[in-house]
């Protein structure tokens, strides 16, 4: 009977310990009493603090873009030069026979080098290492989109399907990309350039009504939440965004309807995790900048929009469409960092020309900081051509007899603004195209020894 009773009393012990050791596999905690938790979900919500009483929160989830009709777009194209790396994974193409270009885009690590197919002046297959394994698999071989708008017949576009990036960071992050290539003749080399096919959504309740806050990435970094290099839209959710977009840089204050908020965000966009926006609603002081425009002569002007940067927070960013030249804004430090101005005869858009490098302003509470900007002086720098991209240049106004020199205009004001671009209005079309300056070289004695047109770029 005793050993009995002690063989019970091991088996009641060891049926104890094993229900405790479930209990611990499967709350991950010895002293919980809570349900099962998933781990990786209550990290990524570790992330996130309590919002600010009255915050607007927007939780932001990827959305890849086809690059079809009236479907939201980038807009924007970069090229990355050209080459010949014969990768395992562009050996691999190769081999199935036919004409094939590479493409290069540096910020896809391990799937750097991709390939177009090119027959009969069409490009009709794109090829890109989506695993950046290095061989080529089925669903690597990427047939056009089927736009019929897309543009001329010799411009084909390919979207990749949603793949995983390794940034330059180190991070991996859900990404897409349209490719848009031009044929100009069978022995020509297409003309590549590419675009990002991503963005990040969100819909909140935002001035008592649904709204869209969209979150478009810098580049091809993989970075979505980077002040003064990415750039949002905020927009009514039950509108359609439609293939353009107005969008402005992402900014810690933003303005929104004449009302400046404050934007912060949560967390990171690496994989398996997210972002939140907050928008709370700015409390801060204000002051206003008062501009005038100053000319020479008698035109009409008129200032259409000003960009500013934040100098002692860079992350500040703001673009204002000008109605008139008072602008309310939180107090600060701030360089206006570039704009554009109309001006005419007969009315203030007949001409306009935009600015770079625009002077400090200092913006106290309740107060009116008055800048003067235009009375445009021009000169003319004059650089040894070797030496254009070298940090130590240095401008010269004699030479030896041989030099190739590099001439550019500069047209720069007291205030310190650096203009630049020079268009005329085409009354007919209602665009603005390039004014081409005329340079001319004259000999001590004034006698024209060289002249030609000046092109931008």
């Amino acid at each position: 009977m005793k050993k009995l009773l002690i063989g019970f009393v091991i088996l009641a012990a060891f049926l104890v310990g094993v229900f405790c050791l479930l209990k611990v596999v499967k709350t991950g905690r010895r002293d919980s009493q809570a349900p099962p938790t998933d781990i990786e979900d209550e990290q990524v919500d570790a992330d996130f603090s309590e919002p600010a009483p009255g915050a607007v929160v927007f939780d932001m989830t990827y959305r890849g873009l086809s690059g079809a009709k009236d479907e939201l777009r980038y807009n924007s194209y970069w090229g990355f030069g050209r080459g010949g790396n014969e990768t395992p994974f562009i050996k691999e193409v190769r081999r199935n026979g036919g004409e094939f270009w590479t493409v290069y885009n540096s910020h896809f690590k391990g799937a750097e080098w991709s390939a177009v197919e090119v027959k009969d002046d069409k490009a009709v297959a794109f090829y890109f290492d989506l695993d950046a394994d290095g061989k080529l698999s089925e669903n690597e071989k990427i047939l056009p989109i089927d736009d019929a708008e897309s543009g001329p017949s010799n411009r084909t576009e390919f979207v990749t399907p949603d793949f995983v990036m390794t940034t330059r960071k180190g991070h991996q992050v859900q990404f897409r990309a349209l490719l848009q290539v031009r044929v100009s003749g069978s022995s020509s080399r297409p003309s590549c350039m590419w675009s990002p096919s991503c963005v990040l959504e969100g819909i909140s309740t935002f001035n008592d009504k649904p709204t869209k806050l969209i979150l478009f990435g810098n580049g091809f970094t993989g970075d979505f939440d980077t002040f003064g290099r990415c750039s949002y839209s905020l927009q009514d959710a039950a509108e359609s965004s439609g293939r353009y977009i107005s969008r402005h840089t992402l900014s810690s204050i933003i303005n929104c309807e004449g009302q400046f908020y404050n934007l912060r965000l949560t967390g990171n966009y690496e994989k398996g995790k997210r972002i939140q926006v907050e928008l709370e609603e700015y409390a801060g002081a204000t002051g206003e900048l008062a501009i005038q425009l100053k000319s020479n002569t008698s035109v009409k002007s008129k200032l259409s929009y000003v960009g500013m940067t934040g100098v002692n927070d860079e992350t500040v960013r703001f673009r204002f469409q000008i109605p008139s030249e008072q602008i309310k804004i939180p107090v600060g430090t701030y360089k206006l960092r570039d704009g554009h101005i109309q001006y005419g005869v007969e009315k203030t858009d007949e001409w306009r020309v935009d600015f770079s490098e625009g002077p400090e302003v200092v913006i106290n509470a309740d107060k009116t900081r008055d800048v003067e900007l235009g009375k445009p002086e021009l000169s003319i720098s004059a650089i040894d051509e070797k030496k254009r991209y070298h940090s130590d240049k240095e401008e010269q106004t004699v030479y030896s007899k041989g030099t190739n020199v590099y001439l550019s205009r500069v047209i720069k004001s007291n205030a310190g603004e650096l203009y630049g671009r020079f268009t005329e209005n085409q009354t007919d079309s209602s665009r603005y195209t390039d004014i081409q300056p005329e340079l001319k070289i004259l000999d001590a004695e004034g006698k024209q020894v060289a002249a030609a047109k000046l092109e931008y770029g």
